[in-house]
């Protein structure tokens, strides 16, 4: 599946304003309607596949519930307090009154959250935190949000978006109503949408064209419509077909090529290569730990020949090693170089 991001101009423009525009989730929507109506609404944890609407869901749902008082909503992305920690905490201006050189990135975070939780939401019940990529974050940090959650149940709703429900501690699902997103491609969600997209931008996306953005993307919509907007800016009439959209994916594999290379530089014992080739990755080319474990797991399957079946189990394993790791970890860099230095 490509994980590369190309244009989000359409992305953001085309993002449902409210629940009912959300596609192909009728059930959990359903439920959301009934909360913004009741204006009551537990702790959520919602889970899915990417690209399938959760974030969406959850701006709607704000929306619908405070109007234009959006400073009721508190959105965490999960992967840049793991990722950068000190440096993401520092930079953003939400957390300014709380940072202290002296403390550790956790203890900042946790400050943080406290206090702005214990705060009496504007013209509201309840504010909504919610917490993107929520199994990223390390244990200790979820132990803690846990207990935030039982004092601030007065003033804050928290909110859990994930891909990974097992990786929450139960602790939280526990407190959680779980709602499941379904994947686009099983309701025909994903052709509705896609098909929407373009005729409001004047494109004709052909049978061949939505296939072929379908089977690239892998379920996810926001990759689909970033596809198909730079396929529309490299194709010379209105129509969007295969060949348009060929050649934007040739140019996300060169991406992927340079994830496969970090196999060929670990097999022969070329580390430094291998260090700094991740570190372009993670800082120029802005992939996480875990689009690059992923994408190193679909290298691995397009060689499964090269390898052999005992060699194919063994690295398999510290692929899922690796990925576990990355759950809890604050710096990927490490756990990816050991991985890469096991499946040698």
């Amino acid at each position: 599946m490509l994980m590369v991001m190309v244009m989000t101009m359409w992305r953001e423009r085309y993002r449902p304003a409210s629940l009912t525009e959300i596609e192909g989730q009728d059930d959990v929507i359903d439920r959301l309607k009934s909360f913004a109506e009741r204006k009551r609404l537990p702790n959520l944890l919602l889970w899915g596949s990417r690209g399938v609407g959760k974030t969406s869901s959850v701006l709607a749902l704000a929306r619908e519930l405070y109007g234009s008082h959006d400073e009721n909503l508190f959105i965490v992305e999960c992967r840049d307090f793991v990722e950068q920690r000190k440096k993401w905490l520092h930079a953003d201006k939400r957390f300014k009154f709380y940072y202290d050189e002296h403390k550790s990135a956790l203890d900042i975070f946790k400050d943080m959250i406290r206090s702005y939780a214990a705060l009496a939401p504007i013209n509201a019940e309840f504010k909504l935190m919610a917490f993107n990529n929520a199994d990223l974050l390390p244990v200790d940090a979820q132990q803690a949000l846990r207990r935030i959650m039982e004092r601030s149940s007065r003033t804050s709703r928290f909110i859990f978006i994930t891909t990974k429900p097992s990786a929450i501690i139960p602790a939280i699902r526990s407190r959680c109503l779980n709602l499941h997103f379904q994947p686009l491609t099983k309701s025909g969600a994903m052709d509705r949408v896609l098909l929407r997209i373009a005729s409001r931008e004047g494109l004709e996306l052909t049978d061949q064209g939505l296939e072929m953005l379908k089977r690239y993307a892998g379920g996810d919509a926001g990759i689909a419509i970033d596809i198909m907007e730079a396929a529309s800016a490299i194709s010379d009439s209105n129509r969007i077909g295969s060949e348009e959209i060929e050649k934007v994916v040739r140019e996300l594999r060169k991406r992927s090529d340079k994830v496969a290379d970090l196999i060929d530089m670990a097999l022969a014992g070329r580390y430094r290569e291998l260090r700094a080739r991740l570190k372009e990755l993670i800082r120029n080319d802005k992939m996480s730990g875990e689009e690059i474990v992923e994408a190193i797991h679909d290298a691995v399957l397009e060689r499964e020949a090269g390898f052999g079946a005992r060699r194919l189990a063994r690295v398999m394993i510290h692929i899922g090693d690796a990925d576990y790791k990355l759950c809890s970890a604050f710096n990927s860099m490490i756990h990816i170089e050991e991985l890469m230095v096991r499946c040698r």
